[in-house]
């Protein structure tokens, strides 16, 4: 059976056997997507989906592309500018590429770990 990773073309070609196999939503897929992209940040690409509720907190999904994966990334706001909060307000920018992307880490009330978008240079739509 093959998972769809993320909506993004090109997503098929993932050799990464945790995001081919687990739940985009589940925690070990999460942590397994952050941990690929903390490898090599800078050669991540990024692309917005869509805005998502999860447990009553607030999200941005995000299509990633890595060197060998890609992934569908659940990520918080911490920083606003003029770029991100465009993101928030979710107006037609699904599938618009996000560069200079940063992100970090950031405990939630549940105590699982999560990125934070700090960073958004622009948004290419």
């Amino acid at each position: 059976m093959f998972l769809s990773n993320c909506n993004q073309p090109g997503c098929y070609n993932n050799s990464n056997e945790i995001l081919s196999s687990k739940d985009q939503n589940s925690w070990t897929y999460q942590n397994e997507l952050m941990r690929l992209i903390e490898l090599n940040p800078s050669d991540v690409d990024y692309y917005f989906e869509r805005r998502a509720e999860i447990n009553g907190e607030s999200f941005i999904v995000l299509n990633c592309y890595g060197p060998d994966f890609c992934g569908e990334l659940k990520a918080r706001f911490v920083h606003k500018n003029a770029e991100s909060i465009k993101l928030q307000n979710n107006k037609g920018y699904s599938g618009a590429q996000l560069i200079g992307v940063g992100l970090s880490r950031v405990k939630l009330k549940n105590g699982h770990e999560v990125f934070a978008l700090e960073k958004l240079d622009r948004i290419i739509d």
